[in-house]
């Protein structure tokens, strides 16, 4: 049975850091609060559009270490930014730095009909592949995500779109298994990812 439990979000745009850091601060103390959220966007995605957007994951770390009890994570990171085992090796860093609180929110990236959105894949040169390709791409990142996180020794692995060879994640990640992982998406083929692999 599911409980309900109750959080904050926020968006690293349009904010300084200091900004967030007392929020985050103060949810830390107050019991009600479970977990803690970014997001992950390279440029605002509302506002000014020049405006500043912190980087997520950059910002996940310098809070988790100052804060001692919320979970948190980024909801949700895009599978288009970063490749997947690097991926692994940041969250592992940031679980270790934060004790065990992280939970790895993972999707396909952001839908071709956001502008705003799209417009940072070309501003950074990232590739923006088709759905389909980039739910298969999210599917496969999260078996070797969760591989890179368990496996004892080093492997290889050679899948539809990644090629992997020696792959290995150390330090592991402070919780059994890795952090749990929190899928989101807006499509049935990425339900599909969430029954295959996520936890949440």
């Amino acid at each position: 049975m599911s409980t309900t439990s109750f959080g904050i979000a926020t968006p690293p745009q349009q904010v300084q850091y200091t900004d967030l850091q007392r929020a985050w601060l103060e949810a830390d103390e107050l019991e009600a609060l479970e977990h803690a959220w970014l997001f992950d966007h390279l440029m605002p995605i509302g506002g000014d559009p020049l405006g500043p957007a912190l980087e997520g994951w950059t910002a996940l770390t310098a809070l988790a270490a100052q804060t001692r009890r919320l979970r948190l994570g980024l909801l949700v990171t895009s599978n288009r930014f970063r490749p997947p085992a690097h991926l692994a090796k940041i969250a592992a860093t940031v679980d270790v730095v934060s004790g065990g609180r992280l939970e790895l929110g993972l999707g396909a990236g952001s839908r071709p009909s956001l502008p705003t959105a799209r417009r940072e894949y070309d501003a950074h040169g990232l590739p923006y592949d088709d759905a389909a390709t980039a739910v298969s791409r999210l599917a496969e990142a999260c078996r070797v995500i969760r591989r890179l996180w368990t496996s004892t020794e080093p492997f290889d692995h050679h899948g539809p779109h990644l090629d992997l060879v020696g792959a290995w994640c150390s330090p592991k990640p402070v919780q059994p298994g890795g952090p749990p992982l929190v899928v989101g998406g807006r499509s049935r083929a990425t339900l599909r990812v969430v029954a295959e692999h996520a936890d949440t």
